[in-house]
């Protein structure tokens, strides 16, 4: 039988509705995004398999969250990422190389719930930055070992206390706990003399088990009983606490600050895809995607909208207890101060333990 003219114009026009729609599909943009590690990588995968509307080329941060500085200034402005995953200590310098896209919430409509103080910003105001995580350190205790009540700082000096203080060297959480310390009386990250006296006594008191080096070192002493108070991260809170009863020391006096960071999204300006790299990255931190996130990676979400998993609530704060309780240092001065703080705990410090 043959072909009729009928036939032959229907099977054109399916074959045009098959090409455009071929061609749709392959029109659709890629965007690549810059992400930290697992689990990081494996919870922002995890929420995109709901996204369609472009298509993701996944990279993974290598050393840290700074280390990829060196490597945008030496290719710039022909970096490839679109967004990136980045954090407190690193927006600052990104901004001031001119390298971030200015958002609005018009852009991004999520930021809505976000915090100010949360936002990085440039000299004029503009928002840098697309909060997803507040993440921190703080002392902790495990209930069931120490043998006072934490009531404030200066109870870590208790005589009570003998080796069951479990100590961060100054290269984790950028010497936070001594910055605490320093708060403790009256300093502050810029005015350390307060934080390294009362250090000084703390070497000498005896309470100071052991010195820490990394989070899982410090998470096996607290399991194993060796040592009841430490200075900890809300990650490792979730992690311990799975195993043993802890208490976080978030909300308990004024002179007991958590610090904390923020984590989240910046878009490249450099990027040929910002308009969707917005979206994506509002996607990503809309109320139900940042309760998973936050789940999955042991973070409290910066959208106040979302609610904070059970380990990760003692670091969220409701405006009043975020005055009192928590701090904001700046993390990118401090990592400027490393390295003399490192010597100095190494010199006078250290001896004494």
């Amino acid at each position: 039988m043959g072909v009729t003219r009928r036939e032959v114009l229907q099977g054109a026009a399916a074959l045009s509705l098959a090409s455009s729609l071929s061609s749709e599909v392959h029109a659709k943009e890629n965007l690549t995004v810059l992400e930290f590690p697992k689990p990081y990588v494996d919870a922002s995968k995890r929420l995109a398999e709901k996204w369609d509307k472009t298509d993701i080329n996944w990279a993974v941060h290598v050393g840290g969250g700074a280390a990829a500085l060196g490597k945008i200034k030496a290719v710039w402005p022909n970096s490839p990422y679109d967004l990136i995953g980045e954090w407190s200590a690193v927006f600052p310098a990104m901004i001031k190389e001119g390298w971030l896209e200015a958002v609005t919430l018009t852009d991004v409509p999520n930021l809505a719930g976000v915090p100010e103080r949360f936002l990085a910003k440039d000299d004029n105001g503009n928002i840098k930055s697309i909060p997803r995580s507040i993440n921190g350190g703080f002392f902790a205790v495990r209930t069931d070992r120490c043998p006072i009540e934490i009531k404030a700082i200066e109870d870590l000096l208790n005589p009570k206390l003998k080796s069951q203080i479990s100590w961060p060297l100054p290269t984790t959480y950028s010497n936070m706990a001594t910055v605490t310390l320093a708060l403790g009386r009256g300093g502050n990250e810029f005015n350390m003399d307060p934080g390294w006296k009362f250090l000084e006594e703390l070497a000498k008191s005896g309470n100071i088990g052991r010195v820490y080096h990394s989070a899982v070192q410090n998470q096996n002493a607290m399991t194993t009983g060796e040592i009841s108070i430490s200075y900890v991260g809300t990650d490792s809170l979730t992690a311990v606490a799975n195993r043993v009863p802890m208490k976080a020391l978030t909300k308990v006096d004024p002179s007991l600050k958590a610090a904390q960071y923020v984590e989240g999204w910046v878009v490249m300006a450099n990027s040929k895809n910002k308009k969707d790299a917005m979206e994506f990255a509002n996607f990503m931190v809309s109320k139900e995607n940042a309760e998973l996130f936050n789940e999955l990676t042991g973070g409290v979400p910066a959208n106040q909208k979302a609610k904070a998993s059970a380990g990760a609530a003692p670091l969220q704060y409701t405006p009043e207890e975020h005055d009192k309780f928590a701090y904001l240092p700046d993390w990118a001065y401090m990592s400027t101060q490393l390295n003399d703080w490192v010597k100095k705990f190494e010199q006078d410090i250290v001896p004494k333990i």
